[in-house]
Protein backbone atom coordinates (compact mmCIF):
# COMPACT_ATOMS: atom_id res chain seq x y z
CA UNK A 1 0.00 0.00 0.00
CA UNK A 2 1.93 3.13 -0.91
CA UNK A 3 0.86 6.67 -0.78
CA UNK A 4 -0.41 7.11 -4.56
CA UNK A 5 -2.87 4.24 -3.65
CA UNK A 6 -3.95 5.09 -0.60
CA UNK A 7 -4.70 9.13 -1.86
CA UNK A 8 -6.33 6.95 -4.95
CA UNK A 9 -8.69 5.13 -2.29
CA UNK A 10 -9.45 8.67 0.16
CA UNK A 11 -10.37 10.36 -3.34
CA UNK A 12 -13.71 7.95 -4.18
CA UNK A 13 -14.60 7.92 -0.48
CA UNK A 14 -14.68 11.55 -0.54
CA UNK A 15 -16.67 10.94 -4.00
CA UNK A 16 -19.09 8.58 -1.91
CA UNK A 17 -19.37 10.73 0.76
CA UNK A 18 -19.05 14.44 -0.53
CA UNK A 19 -17.50 15.92 2.21
CA UNK A 20 -16.44 19.49 1.39
CA UNK A 21 -13.25 19.30 3.60
CA UNK A 22 -11.84 17.05 0.94
CA UNK A 23 -8.84 14.13 1.57
CA UNK A 24 -7.81 16.43 4.32
CA UNK A 25 -11.04 15.83 6.33
CA UNK A 26 -10.83 11.95 5.37
CA UNK A 27 -7.15 11.95 6.58
CA UNK A 28 -8.26 13.57 9.98
CA UNK A 29 -11.34 11.48 10.40
CA UNK A 30 -8.69 8.14 10.51
CA UNK A 31 -6.23 10.25 12.93
CA UNK A 32 -9.28 10.84 15.33
CA UNK A 33 -10.07 6.99 15.78
CA UNK A 34 -6.80 5.95 15.76
CA UNK A 35 -5.66 8.76 18.46
CA UNK A 36 -9.08 7.81 20.35
CA UNK A 37 -9.67 4.02 19.80
CA UNK A 38 -13.55 3.02 20.72
CA UNK A 39 -14.93 6.64 20.45
CA UNK A 40 -18.41 7.11 19.75
CA UNK A 41 -20.08 9.33 17.07
CA UNK A 42 -20.65 12.04 19.36
CA UNK A 43 -17.22 12.02 20.39
CA UNK A 44 -15.77 11.81 17.27
CA UNK A 45 -17.87 14.54 15.90
CA UNK A 46 -16.83 17.10 18.91
CA UNK A 47 -13.33 16.22 18.39
CA UNK A 48 -13.08 16.76 14.57
CA UNK A 49 -15.91 19.20 14.53
CA UNK A 50 -17.94 17.61 11.82
CA UNK A 51 -21.81 17.45 12.31
CA UNK A 52 -23.00 12.98 13.42
CA UNK A 53 -24.31 12.40 10.33
CA UNK A 54 -21.26 13.06 8.45
CA UNK A 55 -19.27 11.28 10.85
CA UNK A 56 -21.38 8.61 10.32
CA UNK A 57 -21.43 8.66 6.72
CA UNK A 58 -17.23 8.19 6.56
CA UNK A 59 -17.50 5.84 9.60
CA UNK A 60 -19.63 3.48 7.07
CA UNK A 61 -17.37 4.17 3.74
CA UNK A 62 -14.68 3.58 5.99
CA UNK A 63 -16.06 0.12 7.58
CA UNK A 64 -17.31 -0.95 3.62
CA UNK A 65 -13.21 -1.33 2.58
CA UNK A 66 -12.13 -2.38 6.15
CA UNK A 67 -10.27 0.60 7.58
CA UNK A 68 -12.36 0.78 10.31
CA UNK A 69 -14.36 -1.49 12.88
CA UNK A 70 -17.76 -0.87 13.25
CA UNK A 71 -18.51 -1.78 17.19
CA UNK A 72 -21.33 -1.02 19.49
CA UNK A 73 -18.35 -0.17 21.91
CA UNK A 74 -16.88 2.45 19.19
CA UNK A 75 -15.26 2.99 16.54
CA UNK A 76 -11.39 2.38 15.99
CA UNK A 77 -9.02 2.12 13.07
CA UNK A 78 -8.52 -1.15 11.59
CA UNK A 79 -5.02 -2.87 10.95
CA UNK A 80 -5.48 -2.05 7.25
CA UNK A 81 -6.06 1.54 8.32
CA UNK A 82 -3.48 1.96 10.56
CA UNK A 83 -1.58 1.24 7.49
CA UNK A 84 -2.93 3.95 5.18
CA UNK A 85 -2.24 6.45 8.13
CA UNK A 86 1.36 5.12 9.18
CA UNK A 87 2.17 5.45 5.41
CA UNK A 88 0.79 9.19 4.99
CA UNK A 89 2.48 9.96 7.88
CA UNK A 90 4.27 8.74 11.67
CA UNK A 91 3.53 11.25 14.68
CA UNK A 92 -0.01 11.77 15.92
CA UNK A 93 0.03 12.63 19.18
CA UNK A 94 -2.45 14.44 21.16
CA UNK A 95 -0.71 17.12 23.95
CA UNK A 96 -3.53 18.59 25.49
CA UNK A 97 -3.76 20.17 28.83
CA UNK A 98 -6.95 21.93 29.96
CA UNK A 99 -4.48 23.66 33.11
CA UNK A 100 -1.35 24.20 31.19
CA UNK A 101 -0.43 27.33 29.40
CA UNK A 102 -2.19 27.45 25.52
CA UNK A 103 -4.05 24.76 26.37
CA UNK A 104 -1.06 22.01 25.99
CA UNK A 105 1.83 20.27 27.48
CA UNK A 106 5.07 19.43 25.72
CA UNK A 107 7.23 16.24 27.95
CA UNK A 108 10.31 17.33 26.34
CA UNK A 109 12.04 15.11 27.77
CA UNK A 110 10.99 12.47 25.60
CA UNK A 111 12.34 14.76 22.62
CA UNK A 112 16.04 15.10 23.92
CA UNK A 113 17.58 13.29 21.39
CA UNK A 114 15.40 15.66 18.33
CA UNK A 115 16.09 18.61 20.38
CA UNK A 116 20.05 18.40 20.48
CA UNK A 117 20.05 17.26 17.26
CA UNK A 118 18.89 20.52 15.75
CA UNK A 119 20.81 22.52 18.74
CA UNK A 120 23.73 21.64 16.65
CA UNK A 121 22.58 23.03 13.46
CA UNK A 122 21.06 26.07 15.01
CA UNK A 123 24.23 27.18 16.25
CA UNK A 124 25.90 27.50 13.08
CA UNK A 125 23.61 30.27 12.17
CA UNK A 126 25.72 33.00 13.53
CA UNK A 127 24.51 36.08 14.40
CA UNK A 128 20.72 37.34 13.33
CA UNK A 129 20.40 39.74 10.46
CA UNK A 130 18.18 42.17 11.84
CA UNK A 131 18.04 44.08 8.86
CA UNK A 132 15.85 41.60 7.71
CA UNK A 133 14.19 41.45 11.33
CA UNK A 134 15.65 37.82 11.61
CA UNK A 135 15.44 37.27 15.49
CA UNK A 136 15.92 33.15 16.02
CA UNK A 137 13.76 31.41 18.13
CA UNK A 138 14.75 29.10 20.51
CA UNK A 139 15.33 25.42 19.20
CA UNK A 140 12.91 23.90 21.61
CA UNK A 141 10.07 26.46 20.21
CA UNK A 142 11.20 24.44 16.64
CA UNK A 143 10.30 21.50 18.21
CA UNK A 144 6.94 22.57 20.03
CA UNK A 145 5.99 24.23 16.80
CA UNK A 146 6.55 20.81 15.17
CA UNK A 147 4.25 18.68 17.89
CA UNK A 148 1.62 21.38 18.08
CA UNK A 149 0.52 20.55 14.03
CA UNK A 150 0.94 16.91 15.22
CA UNK A 151 -1.79 17.59 17.87
CA UNK A 152 -4.14 19.56 14.89
CA UNK A 153 -3.32 15.86 12.87
CA UNK A 154 -1.18 18.20 10.12
CA UNK A 155 1.14 15.99 10.11
CA UNK A 156 -0.07 13.61 7.37
CA UNK A 157 0.49 16.12 4.56
CA UNK A 158 2.54 15.30 1.42
CA UNK A 159 4.12 18.95 0.98
CA UNK A 160 5.19 21.22 3.53
CA UNK A 161 6.27 24.91 2.47
CA UNK A 162 8.28 27.12 5.03
CA UNK A 163 8.28 30.91 3.59
CA UNK A 164 11.47 32.14 5.22
CA UNK A 165 13.38 29.72 7.71
CA UNK A 166 15.78 31.47 9.92
CA UNK A 167 14.23 29.42 13.05
CA UNK A 168 15.08 25.75 11.16
CA UNK A 169 11.90 24.54 11.89
CA UNK A 170 11.75 22.43 8.77
CA UNK A 171 14.83 20.61 9.93
CA UNK A 172 12.64 19.65 13.15
CA UNK A 173 10.07 18.61 11.09
CA UNK A 174 12.38 16.20 9.21
CA UNK A 175 13.76 15.22 12.37
CA UNK A 176 10.07 14.14 13.73
CA UNK A 177 8.74 12.80 10.90
CA UNK A 178 11.63 11.28 9.04
CA UNK A 179 11.01 11.10 4.82
CA UNK A 180 6.80 11.15 4.86
CA UNK A 181 6.48 14.57 3.40
CA UNK A 182 8.11 16.55 0.90
CA UNK A 183 9.80 19.53 3.01
CA UNK A 184 10.57 22.76 1.02
CA UNK A 185 12.73 26.03 2.02
CA UNK A 186 11.96 29.52 0.41
CA UNK A 187 14.80 31.99 1.77
CA UNK A 188 17.06 34.34 0.93
CA UNK A 189 19.35 34.23 3.01
CA UNK A 190 22.16 31.35 2.30
CA UNK A 191 23.25 30.73 5.46
CA UNK A 192 20.23 28.54 6.04
CA UNK A 193 20.66 26.75 2.42
CA UNK A 194 24.47 26.24 3.88
CA UNK A 195 22.85 24.55 7.04
CA UNK A 196 20.29 22.42 5.63
CA UNK A 197 22.41 21.33 3.23
CA UNK A 198 24.98 19.68 5.86
CA UNK A 199 21.82 18.57 7.34
CA UNK A 200 20.12 16.27 4.82
CA UNK A 201 23.60 15.07 4.79
CA UNK A 202 24.03 14.19 8.46
CA UNK A 203 20.49 13.46 8.60
CA UNK A 204 19.79 11.58 5.57
CA UNK A 205 16.85 14.17 5.09
CA UNK A 206 15.87 15.36 1.33
CA UNK A 207 15.11 19.05 2.57
CA UNK A 208 14.72 21.54 -0.50
CA UNK A 209 16.18 24.75 -0.30
CA UNK A 210 15.04 27.69 -2.38
CA UNK A 211 17.17 30.86 -2.87
CA UNK A 212 14.32 33.70 -3.37
CA UNK A 213 14.23 37.39 -2.50
CA UNK A 214 10.04 36.89 -1.21
CA UNK A 215 9.92 40.25 -2.34
CA UNK A 216 9.41 38.30 -6.08
CA UNK A 217 6.04 35.91 -7.01
CA UNK A 218 6.93 32.28 -6.14
CA UNK A 219 8.43 30.59 -8.93
CA UNK A 220 5.64 28.84 -11.17
CA UNK A 221 7.36 25.23 -10.99
CA UNK A 222 6.41 26.12 -6.70
CA UNK A 223 3.19 27.04 -7.04
CA UNK A 224 -0.05 25.77 -6.13
CA UNK A 225 2.16 22.51 -4.68
CA UNK A 226 1.89 22.64 -1.28
CA UNK A 227 -0.49 21.19 1.37
CA UNK A 228 0.89 22.82 4.12
CA UNK A 229 3.13 26.22 4.97
CA UNK A 230 4.76 27.89 7.33
CA UNK A 231 6.04 31.17 8.74
CA UNK A 232 7.64 33.77 10.82
CA UNK A 233 6.99 37.21 9.08
CA UNK A 234 9.02 40.55 9.45
CA UNK A 235 7.19 42.71 12.18
CA UNK A 236 5.56 44.70 9.87
CA UNK A 237 1.56 44.47 8.50
CA UNK A 238 3.26 44.76 5.08
CA UNK A 239 5.58 41.87 5.84
CA UNK A 240 2.69 39.51 6.87
CA UNK A 241 0.12 40.45 4.14
CA UNK A 242 3.49 39.28 1.84
CA UNK A 243 4.62 36.42 3.45
CA UNK A 244 1.06 34.88 3.53
CA UNK A 245 0.28 35.96 0.12
CA UNK A 246 3.36 33.86 -0.73
CA UNK A 247 2.26 30.81 0.75
CA UNK A 248 -1.12 31.20 -0.56
CA UNK A 249 0.76 30.84 -3.69
CA UNK A 250 2.62 28.05 -3.02
CA UNK A 251 -0.65 26.44 -1.37
CA UNK A 252 -2.67 23.87 -3.80
CA UNK A 253 -5.76 26.06 -5.30
CA UNK A 254 -8.05 22.90 -5.97
CA UNK A 255 -7.67 21.54 -2.13
CA UNK A 256 -6.57 24.65 0.15
CA UNK A 257 -4.68 23.86 2.55
CA UNK A 258 -3.06 24.89 6.54
CA UNK A 259 -0.98 28.06 7.25
CA UNK A 260 1.06 27.94 10.61
CA UNK A 261 1.95 31.67 11.06
CA UNK A 262 4.15 33.07 14.03
CA UNK A 263 3.85 36.73 14.92
CA UNK A 264 4.15 39.39 17.67
CA UNK A 265 1.25 40.69 19.30
CA UNK A 266 -0.18 44.45 18.01
CA UNK A 267 -2.14 47.40 18.97
CA UNK A 268 -6.01 46.69 18.36
CA UNK A 269 -6.11 48.47 15.60
CA UNK A 270 -3.53 47.42 13.75
CA UNK A 271 -4.51 43.79 14.90
CA UNK A 272 -8.08 44.19 13.43
CA UNK A 273 -6.81 45.36 9.77
CA UNK A 274 -4.10 41.83 10.07
CA UNK A 275 -7.70 39.84 10.54
CA UNK A 276 -9.56 41.66 8.09
CA UNK A 277 -6.48 41.12 5.54
CA UNK A 278 -6.30 37.48 6.19
CA UNK A 279 -10.63 37.18 5.44
CA UNK A 280 -9.49 39.12 2.07
CA UNK A 281 -8.07 36.41 1.52
CA UNK A 282 -9.74 33.42 2.15
CA UNK A 283 -7.82 32.96 5.56
CA UNK A 284 -9.74 31.68 8.26
CA UNK A 285 -8.14 31.75 11.57
CA UNK A 286 -8.90 28.07 13.25
CA UNK A 287 -6.43 28.49 16.35
CA UNK A 288 -4.40 31.60 18.58
CA UNK A 289 -1.51 30.88 20.92
CA UNK A 290 -1.12 33.57 22.61
CA UNK A 291 3.42 34.21 23.51
CA UNK A 292 3.64 30.92 22.39
CA UNK A 293 7.14 31.44 20.62
CA UNK A 294 10.32 32.69 22.80
CA UNK A 295 13.31 33.94 20.76
CA UNK A 296 17.12 34.55 21.63
CA UNK A 297 16.73 37.97 21.92
CA UNK A 298 13.89 39.56 20.35
CA UNK A 299 13.40 43.28 22.38
CA UNK A 300 10.91 44.39 19.98
CA UNK A 301 9.11 41.56 20.34
CA UNK A 302 9.15 41.20 23.70
CA UNK A 303 11.17 37.74 23.78
CA UNK A 304 7.81 35.82 22.71
CA UNK A 305 5.03 35.94 19.63
CA UNK A 306 1.50 34.24 19.05
CA UNK A 307 1.50 30.92 17.19
CA UNK A 308 -1.56 31.03 14.48
CA UNK A 309 -3.17 28.23 12.29
CA UNK A 310 -5.30 28.75 9.45
CA UNK A 311 -7.55 27.16 7.41
CA UNK A 312 -6.59 28.01 3.45
CA UNK A 313 -9.51 27.86 1.17
CA UNK A 314 -9.18 26.48 -1.95
CA UNK A 315 -10.07 29.71 -3.07
CA UNK A 316 -8.03 31.86 -1.19
CA UNK A 317 -6.15 34.65 -3.43
CA UNK A 318 -2.83 37.07 -2.12
CA UNK A 319 -3.23 40.50 -1.83
CA UNK A 320 0.00 40.88 -3.04
CA UNK A 321 0.12 38.55 -6.12
CA UNK A 322 3.41 40.38 -8.23
CA UNK A 323 6.63 42.20 -7.34
CA UNK A 324 6.55 44.19 -3.85
CA UNK A 325 8.26 47.59 -3.82
CA UNK A 326 7.24 49.00 -1.00
CA UNK A 327 8.79 48.91 2.86
CA UNK A 328 9.23 45.68 4.04
CA UNK A 329 10.97 45.84 7.97
CA UNK A 330 11.07 47.89 10.46
CA UNK A 331 14.10 49.25 10.37
CA UNK A 332 12.86 50.83 6.62
CA UNK A 333 10.09 53.27 7.71
CA UNK A 334 12.01 55.40 10.50
CA UNK A 335 15.54 54.04 10.11
CA UNK A 336 17.42 54.10 13.34
CA UNK A 337 20.87 55.46 13.38
CA UNK A 338 23.24 54.35 16.23
CA UNK A 339 26.59 55.19 17.56
CA UNK A 340 28.87 53.42 18.71
CA UNK A 341 32.75 53.86 20.21
CA UNK A 342 35.86 51.47 19.79
CA UNK A 343 36.56 50.69 23.48
CA UNK A 344 40.19 50.33 21.88
CA UNK A 345 40.69 53.93 19.86
CA UNK A 346 37.85 55.60 21.12
CA UNK A 347 36.84 56.71 17.44
CA UNK A 348 32.80 56.65 16.91
CA UNK A 349 31.64 54.75 14.31
CA UNK A 350 27.87 55.33 13.43
CA UNK A 351 25.44 52.17 11.98
CA UNK A 352 22.34 51.93 10.62
CA UNK A 353 20.74 51.72 7.43
CA UNK A 354 23.05 54.03 4.25
CA UNK A 355 25.70 54.03 6.24
CA UNK A 356 28.52 51.54 5.72
CA UNK A 357 27.96 49.26 8.50
CA UNK A 358 24.13 48.57 8.57
CA UNK A 359 24.63 46.61 12.18
CA UNK A 360 26.66 46.32 15.35
CA UNK A 361 26.98 42.67 13.59
CA UNK A 362 28.43 43.87 10.64
CA UNK A 363 30.86 46.46 12.28
CA UNK A 364 32.40 43.86 14.45
CA UNK A 365 33.01 41.66 11.71
CA UNK A 366 34.58 44.01 9.89
CA UNK A 367 36.28 45.33 13.32
CA UNK A 368 37.21 48.85 13.44
CA UNK A 369 37.76 50.88 10.30
CA UNK A 370 40.87 52.86 12.24
CA UNK A 371 42.49 50.05 14.71
CA UNK A 372 40.57 47.01 13.68
CA UNK A 373 39.59 45.91 17.53
CA UNK A 374 35.80 44.48 17.21
CA UNK A 375 34.59 45.62 20.86
CA UNK A 376 32.63 48.68 20.48
CA UNK A 377 30.26 50.38 23.50
CA UNK A 378 26.94 51.78 22.70
CA UNK A 379 26.62 55.79 23.05
CA UNK A 380 23.23 56.99 21.34
CA UNK A 381 21.08 56.41 18.97
CA UNK A 382 18.53 58.62 16.52
CA UNK A 383 15.60 57.84 14.62
CA UNK A 384 15.20 59.28 11.58
CA UNK A 385 12.81 62.47 10.99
Amino acid sequence: MDRDSIISTLSQVENNVGLKEGIHGLIRFLAVIDRYPHSSMMDISKEIGFPIPICVAIRNEFAKIKWCSKRSEGTSISELGSKALSELGSLNKSFSCLNCKNGFTFPLENYKEPIEKLRAFTDLRGPPNTVIDQSFATTETSIIRVLTMSNNYDLFFRNYAFVGDSDLTSIALALLTGSKSKITVFDIDTRIQDIIEKANQELNSNILFVEHDLRKPIPSEYKNKYDCFVTDPPYTINGHNLFISRGIQLTNNKTGGVGYLSFGSKPPNDQLLLQKNMSKMNCLITAIYPRFNEYIGAQKLGGVSNFYRLQIFSDAKPLIENSYEGFLYTGERKPTKRYYQCKNCLIEIEVGQNYKFVTIEQLKEAGCPKCKKNIFQKKGEKKAE
